[in-house]
């Protein structure tokens, strides 16, 4: 069923011209040696590009194309039933998929989650120079000499006089924060993440270090002060704009560029960012320069992950980063089986745990206070 989907999806944005260099490459491959999908293509293409688009709208991905051809039955919107439909049936094969999603949707969860797994949660905290940790309060008001945190969002003051050299933020699993600069930018943290600062800027020099984990920058334009970003694999010199860098995986920084421009510097490698594209940097290779999906890259800022095509040791990591929520894999072969889908850090991990189980691919049960797979 998820090579249906994933077909289908590959080929619908080709059609609204909205693959990724990668994407490209493997669609080139699978028309090779798949006259169906050949086929398909033809059929998609005489498909109005406005219904192509309300239905990649329309779409979640929550769980897969099935999903949504169930759903089509529900949808108060005659025109959106027909288009639905339309793409769903473009093959024969959707019948057979339409039918899977009957089965999936009158499954039953076998146990709900401990109640010990909804609500557990760090808290954040800043490190200043001298070692001394602080540690923030994730609601409410609190004062301090040298910043004011509130309900997740953190403001640096300006005066200079309060400055205690390079500090730490350290957000945990569960969480993310806003952070405002002493120039009116702004920074948004996902879980996991470690952003190096000061509480004040000295010469017109603004920096900061984003150590670990992701984040969104929204940079106040100063021609006099550039801002730089720096990163394990380099930095991103900015004088205005909107960006984003996921420095999670080791040796490896993405930076998606939403609006403005951005220079990407790494060893003798440099290169200037158009909006809507993003520079891959691997340790030791030349930069990478792609377009990227930006309700995939940035939905972590509404609370949202979309997984496409994602191993389930993939998931692990979120389901670690976002619910501080290890998952035990039983049989090390489940770990390569993909899942379609989101997961939204705003509802209980079980409705995650509940749409990944009727999809019969594979199951998520506790044990003992644990998260298995298997």
């Amino acid at each position: 069923m998820e090579d249906n989907i994933h077909i289908r999806l590959l080929l619908i944005r080709e059609i609204l011209n909205r693959l990724t260099t990668e994407e490209k490459q493997e669609l080139e491959n699978i028309l090779a040696s798949n006259p169906e999908a050949v086929q398909l293509r033809q059929e998609l293409s005489n498909i109005p590009r406005e219904e192509l688009e309300e239905f990649i709208q329309s779409f979640d991905r929550q769980a897969g194309l099935a999903d949504v051809y169930a759903r089509a039955q529900t949808l108060r919107s005659n025109r959106k039933k027909t288009i639905i439909r339309r793409i769903a049936t473009a093959t024969a094969a959707a019948a057979a998929i339409a039918a899977g999603a009957i089965i999936f949707l009158n499954r039953q969860p076998e146990q709900t989650a401990p109640l010990a797994h909804q609500q557990v949660s760090g808290s954040a905290s800043i490190t200043l120079e001298d070692g001394k940790v602080i540690a923030l309060k994730d609601s409410g008001l609190q004062q301090h000499t040298a910043f004011q945190n509130n309900n997740r969002v953190l403001e640096l003051g300006s005066d200079k006089k309060a400055d205690q050299g390079w500090s730490i933020l350290n957000v945990p699993a569960k969480l993310d924060y806003q952070v405002k600069l002493a120039d009116g930018s702004r920074v948004w943290l996902n879980s996991k993440s470690r952003l190096r600062f000061r509480f004040s800027y000295e010469k017109n020099v603004r920096e900061v270090y984003l150590e670990d984990g992701e984040a969104f920058f929204q940079v106040s334009a100063s021609a006099e002060s550039p801002f730089t970003v720096h990163t394990p694999q380099g930095s991103v010199q900015v004088l205005g704009t909107e960006f984003n860098v996921n420095a999670y995986t080791e040796n490896k920084v993405t930076t998606s560029l939403v609006t403005g421009k951005v220079a990407i510097q790494s060893g003798i490698d440099r290169i200037e960012l158009r909006p809507g594209h993003e520079a891959i940097v691997n340790a030791g290779e030349p930069i990478k320069v792609e377009t990227f999906d930006a309700r995939r890259t940035l939905g972590w800022r509404q609370g949202i992950h979309y997984f496409e095509k994602a191993s389930i040791a993939s998931v692990a990591v979120m389901l670690e980063r976002w619910f501080d929520t290890p998952l035990i894999i039983d049989n090390p072969a489940v770990a390569k089986e993909n899942l379609w889908g989101q997961l939204n850090r705003n509802e209980p991990l079980q409705v995650f745990i509940d749409q990944v189980n009727l999809t019969g691919d594979v199951h998520f049960y506790w044990k003992d206070g644990a998260l298995h797979c298997r």
